[in-house]
């Protein structure tokens, strides 16, 4: 970053601040095995060693890489009974991504591999070796988004982790014949790459790049395609088309071919490389020599705290336009730069989400790139921002006209696919006394958020959204009313009907911001895979605007198929316009894409998830002292091994018309217990709050909410509550 000004200046004239450089190649990992020939010559006594030499154990060797390798992947290798494959205990992956296993004489094919980030960054990845190498000879396994995509055909509910799960459902031949259909599948790609024929994604040798060094043409692959599921179905594309993926071949139907990125889309990851380079060295240098002024004092609604000046090292990182969700590139990093735990963070090259060739003379080619890092502690983190080519810029210190640039807009909004799972403690929900309650669900929607606090957010009185699986006249939302007590800084979901009239878009009951689209009959068994019609959706009843409804979409009550999840895929587009007090015409309109499909709510049943613990469960029942008026409650949880960690925690509490609610509670990484305080600051809050005491009669509620910590962009949380 270079000098800023103290006060926030207008965008054209903020100073450049964060930006890039190179990173150099990895090495593959060298897994030498020498058997050691005894020759035992005693002269004399006849006493020579005859006993045959114990065999060499085959060895199974491979590498870990999301498209960057994967440092420090955790590996559990199990054969076919279920027991452990390798001998001894396996070493967590090296800095570039390699593993190595002796195998166990006793050990079945086939074999399991599942890799898992303990620093939380990545999800589970699997792969499978149909069979075992001979004794004294070895055999390579990786383990990428790919392998897992192809291992999770396997599934009936297409997830490999269900194959984890239920590891019968390994069948070998089946294996190979997806695995040559989507080898056929992306031919022209891998002739793009110069990838040799026979090409197999799991045993083909792969060098994983790593900040400092290239990856193999096997690791480029990975870093141009993008792998999602849409409407239940396996998805792909290269990230020049992460808009328009085609299903993913399955070996038993026909599968469209992937055409060949363009040459620019393969040479961006290798470009975006020196961006992690430079925040490397950035970050190397300790808290006092890299941060050397900063303005703590700038209101949140002009972008909040503001570098003024970091060392020369921090500089070339950012365009010096650069301008994201309102944050300038000196308040959008400051928060990273300022934290002492940063001190020797390391970054991973970037992770491009998608390319967006810009045809005009301008030649202003975009990417949405996946910025993915660990802290001095090993704890991941990452962010998510645009990228952009501007032709000419290209310095001694940054050799490449791609910088970090941001998507340029004024306030902070988003819109990220929801999925929830929905547990309800209240006895006989939809009954009296509990006719309101809801009943147990996973359920699917999309999240909406409107930043009411921070940039561009003075005089903000709503904001309206269209696009793709919403009612056709657009989402209202506007601040909470005056009853709540909260620490939110989100606009509540108001109305479906598209009105922005001051005199009609009042403040919003305590709606949230999450607009449902689906919903299972329960959790368990057929019932978690089974959907239940959304309230009211037989009737002209269409009152209840968390929920969608045929009528939102011109349909006929009693409609079944009124949200179409095969157009809520990633990078769909939608439409915020925002209002501003003694304004009618919006002030601002914005588009804004997902970045992961939105899953149907019967998905939900393949996810892993928490659960919270016998005591935090107390303060969701009424009989217990835990239940009753609380100036704060603290919140555990059981972690799944396989779940991605939680980040933040919620708690929510009604009764006599009030609602008293903590929403964000920060969770540190491989914490599982967190103290969740009443607000006494916030809209309408007042000194001693406490959260609601429960009451079985129906006439009070609370909630705890778990939010997962989702590095794709995607939203998952968990919601429990009584009543």
């Amino acid at each position: 970053m270079h000098h800023a000004p103290s006060q926030p200046r207008p965008a054209a004239s903020r100073s450049p601040t964060l930006r890039r450089r190179p990173p150099t190649a990895a090495t593959p990992l060298l897994a030498a095995l020498a058997a050691a020939l005894m020759a035992a010559g005693c002269g004399g006594d006849g006493d020579d060693d005859n006993t045959p030499d114990e065999p060499a154990a085959a060895v199974l060797r491979g590498t870990v890489a999301v498209g960057a390798a994967l440092a420090g992947a955790q590996l559990t290798i199990s054969d076919r009974a279920g027991a452990a494959a390798c001998s001894g205990e396996l070493a967590p992956t090296t800095a570039g991504g390699e593993y190595s296993c002796s195998l166990a004489p006793a050990a079945q094919a086939p074999l399991l591999v599942v890799a898992t980030d303990p620093a939380g960054g990545h999800a589970p990845m699997v792969a499978v070796l149909p069979t075992l190498p001979a004794p004294g000879s070895e055999a390579v396994t990786n383990v990428t988004p790919l392998t897992t995509a192809i291992v999770g055909q396997l599934a009936p509910d297409r997830s490999a982790l269900s194959v984890v799960a239920t590891p019968s459902l390994v069948d070998t031949a089946r294996l190979e014949a997806v695995t040559q259909a989507v080898v056929a599948q992306l031919g022209p790609v891998l002739a793009s790459l110069q990838l040799p024929a026979g090409f197999n994604p799991f045993s083909t040798p792969l060098v994983a790049a790593t900040a400092s060094t290239a990856g193999n043409a096997a690791d480029q692959l990975i870093d141009v395609l993008r792998i999602t599921q849409v409407n239940g179905v396996p998805m792909i594309s290269t990230v020049d088309r992460s808009d328009a993926p085609v299903a993913m071949a399955d070996g038993v139907q026909p599968a469209p071919t992937l055409a060949a990125p363009p040459a620019a889309a393969l040479d961006l990851a290798s470009a975006l490389k020196l961006s992690s380079q430079a925040f490397t060295r950035c970050f190397a240098l300790p808290l006092a020599q890299r941060v050397l002024a900063t303005e703590e004092n700038v209101d949140p609604a002009d972008g909040g705290p503001w570098l003024l000046s970091v060392a020369p090292a921090c500089e070339d990182i950012a365009a010096d336009d650069y301008l994201h969700q309102g944050y300038t590139a000196q308040q959008a990093f400051h928060g990273l730069m300022t934290r002492a735990d940063m001190t020797g963070a390391t970054f991973d090259p970037p992770q491009v989400l998608r390319y967006i060739d810009d045809t005009s003379a301008a030649d202003r080619d975009a990417a949405v790139v996946n910025m993915h890092y660990r802290d001095a502690a090993g704890v991941a983190g990452n962010f998510i921002t645009v990228a952009r080519r501007l032709a000419g810029t290209a310095t001694a210190g940054h050799a490449t006209d791609w910088w970090l640039h941001g998507n340029q807009a004024p306030v902070e909004a988003s819109i990220t696919a929801s999925i929830r799972r929905n547990e309800q403690l209240a006895p006989s929900p939809g009954t009296p006394p509990f006719a309101n309650a809801g009943a147990s669900r996973y359920e699917s929607g999309l999240n909406i958020f409107i930043n009411m606090k921070g940039p561009g957010s003075r005089g903000m009185r709503a904001a309206r959204v269209k696009g793709p699986g919403l009612p056709t006249a657009g989402l209202v939302y506007t601040p909470p009313r005056a009853s709540i007590c909260t620490s939110q800084n989100w606009l509540n979901l108001f109305s479906k009907d598209g009105n922005v009239d001051p005199a009609v878009a009042l403040p919003a009951p305590d709606n949230g911001n999450i607009f449902r689209l689906q919903r299972t009959q329960g959790l368990a068994g057929a019932q978690a895979t089974t959907v239940r019609a959304n309230p009211n959706a037989g009737t002209a009843d269409n009152s209840n605007v968390i929920w969608a409804h045929p009528l939102d979409y011109g349909q006929p009550p009693g409609s079944t198929a009124y949200v179409d999840f095969g157009q809520l895929r990633a990078h769909a587009a939608y439409t915020f316009e925002v209002f501003y007090e003694g304004e009618t015409a919006a002030r601002h309109t914005l588009t804004r894409t997902t970045l992961t499909p939105v899953m149907p709510a019967t998905a939900g049943a393949s996810l892993r998830w928490h659960a919270l613990d016998a005591a935090t469960l107390q303060a969701l029942d009424p009989a217990q002292p835990a239940g009753g008026a609380q100036a704060s409650l603290q919140i555990g949880w059981q972690a799944d091994p396989y779940a991605e960690p939680v980040r933040s925690v919620g708690v929510y509490s009604f009764a006599g018309g009030r609602s008293v609610n903590q929403g964000t509670v920060p969770v540190a990484h491989r914490i599982t217990t967190v103290t969740a305080t009443a607000p006494t600051t916030g809209l309408t809050c007042e000194a001693g709050e406490r959260f609601m005491p429960l009451a079985a009669d129906g006439s009070a509620g609370r909630s705890i909410q778990l939010r997962y910590r989702m590095p794709d962009g995607s939203f998952k949380d968990s919601l429990t509550r009584y009543n």
